[in-house]
């Protein structure tokens, strides 16, 4: 139960008890036909049900009012009187929490989220005078959560994804459409909200095992972690419609990823939080599809996560083939490409030996991550080694594009690897024009070598950085010999200034070559 501010602490259990005994007494006595010799010796005002009380000892026209919110049982009670220094409300349940104390300001109490009938009373009080006392009927009316249901996460790419905030919640990261199936012990797990208010998270025998965890050595399919695991059986939500939020309490109750909370994410569970709070809950016209998220930290970080409704199409992986190759996307390594191959992407490709001239001829497709490119964009200074009309421009905007690059990989199917055994060097020319500030982060280029066939290709990649100069060609050299022996790279990913920085950068490459030393 939350409180407001002004709320002064709650009535003791005696107290408590004495209203209702009282009540109890007044209700005999009015039954037996004494209520009017009686009410003289009570110190409690004898009043009818919902009528003002005028106390000649000081308190007079005591009144309340009573307000709804949420799902209709979060009730709020603003009471006032003349001559009260201070007031108490009994919300009329058999609860131990539900006598509240207040100077004036409105106390709220949630009730169950069952419709049913209140008798809410207001004692007034103050220094050298009687309690006046006020006793109102109130029903509460329950309104149906479009939340009640079981849930799993949207099979589809995106459900996952994290940001800087809000607006650029998908800058950091976010599932392909290829994890609904890598991570299919995860896909499947079930959010449930009963209708009682109780919660459950269904893993099931595997769930998704974050690598972030102290305990778990890397990322991947496994048996969940306790608390995590569904075993909280006494867990309960809450759901506000007008705030657009929803609250798990319950230590291991979660939505989305279990290391995720209000103030951070976990790296141990022996940190769980007893309660989580999502906002910004939204569905969707039919009711099946679910979007929410949470922010973990001051600065704004958000996770954003979508759900669809157990036994709706967005709770299964789709079918859909975009190219019409046969392949379904959720299948296909080239899903707007219509290939011949088994993995639906066509057999050609950059091959082994990828290059570059930005004059018409090269072998490479750039694709851009949270950056602009042209490659066909005027030389803006022929001059030094290199003379060429055209090269590459690459634009970070700076703001929200903290791991800003470049990639290519050797094929759209991203079978295609790099033998370093016999070709290990990759050149290319630089030219970065001064800046109108000068750059905080380091004047470099990041060459790195990936695995674009994984759904996280950072993880396992190898990089060379090599420092530029402002206001000239120059031509640059990454040595990967010492990777000879690996065989799993298909990516090239070109970075200036390297991750973590919200620098703007304008620079301009040519003539990108690979090949032995």
């Amino acid at each position: 139960m939350a409180t407001k501010p002004g709320i002064l602490k709650k009535m003791s259990m005696n107290n408590k008890n004495r209203v209702l005994i009282t009540k109890l007494n007044i209700m005999n006595f009015l039954k037996t036909g004494m209520s009017a010799l009686l009410c003289v010796g009570l110190m409690v005002s004898c009043t009818k049900k919902d009528d003002p009380i005028d106390s000649a000892s000081g308190i007079a026209d005591l009144s309340f009012t009573i307000e709804a919110s949420g799902l209709g049982n979060i009730v709020s009670v603003t009471p006032s009187a003349t001559g009260a220094s201070s007031f108490s409300v009994d919300f009329g349940t058999d609860a131990t929490d539900d006598v509240l104390a207040t100077v004036g300001p409105k106390v709220s109490y949630t009730y169950p989220s069952v419709a049913a009938t209140y008798d809410i009373t207001v004692t007034a009080s103050a220094t050298g005078a009687d309690d006046a006392v006020l006793t109102k009927s109130y029903t509460v009316a329950v309104e149906a959560s479009d939340i009640v249901g079981r849930w799993q996460l949207l099979h589809e790419a995106g459900a996952l994804a994290v940001g800087p905030n809000l607006e650029n919640v998908t800058s950091w990261w976010s599932n392909d459409l290829a994890a609904v199936k890598t991570r299919d012990c995860f896909f499947d797990d079930v959010y449930e909200f009963n209708a009682d208010q109780s919660f459950n998270n269904i893993v099931g025998d595997a769930t998704w095992l974050e690598g972030t965890w102290e305990s778990v050595p890397e990322e991947t399919c496994g048996t969940a972690l306790a608390p995590f695991d569904g075993s909280n059986k006494n867990a309960t939500w809450s759901h506000d419609p007008e705030a657009g939020t929803v609250t798990l309490n319950g230590a291991g109750a979660f939505l989305g990823i279990s290391k995720v909370h209000n103030t951070g994410e976990l790296t141990d569970p022996a940190g769980v939080k007893e309660s989580i709070t999502y906002s910004g809950v939204t569905f969707s016209e039919d009711k099946n599809y679910m979007t929410l998220h949470i922010q973990y930290d001051p600065a704004g970080n958000t996770w954003q996560f979508k759900f669809a409704r157990e036994g709706s199409d967005g709770a299964s992986a789709p079918t859909t083939d975009s190219d019409g190759d046969g392949v379904a996307d959720i299948d296909d390594a080239c899903p707007e490409l219509a290939g011949t191959e088994a993995n639906g992407c066509p057999p050609s490709g950059v091959g082994t030996d990828p290059t570059d001239d930005f004059e018409g001829n090269g072998n490479i497709t750039w694709t851009p991550d949270a950056t602009t490119i042209d490659v066909n964009f005027a030389n803006p200074s022929k001059s030094g080694i290199n003379t060429s009309d055209t090269v590459l421009q690459y634009v970070d905007a700076g703001e929200g594009a903290q791991y800003a690059n470049m990639n290519f990989d050797l094929n759209e199917a991203k079978t295609d690897k790099f033998d370093l055994t016999s070709k290990n060097i990759i050149k290319v020319k630089v030219f970065v024009p001064t800046p109108a500030a000068p750059f905080v982060s380091p004047k470099q280029i990041a060459v790195k070598l990936q695995d674009g066939s994984s759904s996280a290709p950072w993880e396992g990649q190898v990089e060379k950085v090599v420092p530029y100069e402002y206001d000239v060609w120059q031509e640059l050299t990454f040595d990967f010999s010492e990777f000879s022996a690996e065989t799993k790279f298909s990516r090239v990913v070109v970075q200036f200034n390297g991750e973590n920085n919200y620098e703007a950068v304008t620079a301009y490459i040519d003539d990108f070559t690979y090949g032995a030393n």
